[in-house]
């Protein structure tokens, strides 16, 4: 996995790039988590890039499909603490998404605060029923917040995955754009929240998100 970290002008750039998929692991979180912390002490803005014409596809499926029901479990953890801590992250989070953010990938989406993605032929969605899963209170509680409630149904339920403008109006992203311009466009937004007072912005993020974070770690 090319992992990469930088501070531009105040603002935290994490780029994850494995070359395929950006599959979730133990490695990917924990280096993520490194990386939060030194944002937290050096910067006042953090952006989330997937790399070049990718973002998340989910959970490693090596360890998710492994068998070693103990190990997944630790896993799902491991996850579920990082979006919360991105959820209630006391900088902004801005995620850069130029493909596609399926399962894990699109709750790392609705962790971050504002999420510029592809503006076609790019998925976005939660599939777990459609593969026969139940998504945990952390993804489950934290969609219910972010996604729009005309959509919930579709998303949660049917496993619809949606594309693009669709992914907007559902709640997935928040701005749909051509893939040249998701990093820019997401390190200008950056640039203006990073302006932000971070005590208020911090506190009025958890007075904000409070309850669902309570659920989420239910």
């Amino acid at each position: 996995m090319a992992f990469d970290y930088k501070i531009e002008n105040d603002i935290a750039v994490i780029t994850f790039d494995d070359g395929k998929v950006n599959a979730v692991g133990f490695t990917l979180i924990e280096q993520i988590n490194n990386a939060l912390d030194d944002a937290q002490e050096n910067a006042k803005a953090v952006v989330l890039h997937g790399g070049e014409g990718k973002f998340c596809g989910g959970f490693d499926l090596s360890v998710m499909k492994s068998g070693d029901a103990d190990k997944q479990h630790a896993l799902v953890q491991a996850g579920a603490e990082l979006i919360v801590r991105l959820y209630s992250y006391p900088l902004p989070v801005i995620a850069a998404a130029e493909g596609h953010s399926i399962a894990m990938g699109a709750i790392l989406l609705m962790a971050s605060d504002l999420r510029i993605g592809k503006d076609a032929d790019t998925k976005y969605g939660l599939n777990e029923t459609a593969i026969g899963m139940v998504l945990p209170p952390f993804g489950m509680e934290l969609a219910k917040a972010r996604l729009v409630n005309t959509s919930q149904t579709e998303a949660l339920l049917f496993s619809r995955i949606f594309e693009g403008k669709e992914a907007v109006k559902a709640g997935f992203i928040d701005a749909a754009v051509a893939q040249e311009a998701v990093l820019p466009t997401a390190m200008s937004y950056a640039e203006k929240l990073k302006m932000l007072p971070r005590d208020a912005f911090a506190t009025s993020k958890l007075k904000l998100r409070g309850d669902t974070i309570e659920k989420m770690q239910a």
